[in-house]
């Protein structure tokens, strides 16, 4: 599973849609950069692949760390 992610300077997730949708419709999160807020595509890990959106959300974090942004377990 592929998302779009909205994520704090923590990386809290603050809001994500899936990009790998087929469906005619796509939603994508905006992220506001003057609150300090920032946007990646990241690949869901295939250990959380069958979580639903929220539970992804409310179990992983943004990291920043490496070249691209990656979703990472929370602490």
């Amino acid at each position: 599973m592929r998302l779009h992610v909205v994520f704090d300077k923590d990386g809290g997730i603050l809001a994500a849609a899936r990009s790998d949708s087929t469906g005619p419709l796509r939603v994508r999160p905006m992220a506001d950069e003057q609150a300090g807020q920032q946007a990646a595509e990241v690949h869901v890990p295939p250990e959380y692949a069958h979580y639903d959106l929220a539970a992804v959300c409310q179990r992983l974090k943004v990291s920043v760390k490496g070249r691209l942004p990656e979703l990472t377990a929370k602490k």
